[in-house]
């Protein structure tokens, strides 16, 4: 039974996306060395979880897209952002164990890092439950959870604490510093 509740949501949840075109980053100047041919720049994408339109899709997308705009997001390579509405939100996180107040989670194994519908757009009930808990404005929370998911995402690291690291490198402007990180580990073996 607990394999069927698991395949609902799932097929309930997840796979149902919506795609929003993907946003290439911008092409370096010609004759400039560091320039990826267009086939190999990387992809930054961007889907919608059941239950959005097309239309709020987009413009909670265009909200996500203004906050990673100042972040480093092409060191990613290809990467993809899913916005979960807030009411589907505990029904994902909690079967993985995960904190149901954290607005955020990266699962890197996919390349995937998962946003909360009311980190983007006011969702009442949700914006004070996580004001609550995070005492922070939703605006400055978005930013925390980005820079926070990016710090777990550029390093693949899995600690919370070398991400809030990372995220506050990144927040204060600064090139992230991985060297404590599981990809740094393996590099020095």
């Amino acid at each position: 039974m607990k394999l069927v509740a698991t395949s609902w949501i799932l097929t309930r949840l997840i796979f149902p996306l919506f795609l929003v075109p993907p946003v290439l980053p911008p092409v370096a100047a010609q004759g400039s060395a560091s320039a990826l041919p267009r086939e190999e720049a990387p992809l930054q994408r961007f889907v919608c979880n059941t239950g959005y339109t097309m239309e709020k899709c987009n413009k909670d997308i265009a909200v996500l897209r203004t906050t990673l705009a100042k972040y480093p997001t092409a060191q990613l390579g290809n990467w993809t952002w899913i916005l979960v509405r807030s009411d589907d939100w505990k029904a994902i996180v909690l079967p993985r164990g995960l904190d149901p107040d954290s607005p955020a989670f990266t699962f890197y194994a996919k390349r995937e890092t998962f946003i909360e519908e009311a980190l983007v757009t006011q969702v009442p009930v949700r914006g004070r439950e996580l004001l609550l808990k995070w005492s922070m404005s939703m605006r400055d929370l978005l930013d925390f959870a980005i820079s926070h998911e990016l710090g777990h995402a550029l390093c693949n690291e899995k600690g919370e604490w070398n991400a809030n690291r990372v995220g506050q490198l990144l927040r204060d402007g600064k090139a992230p510093s991985c060297e404590g990180s599981l990809e740094a580990k393996i590099r020095a073996k």
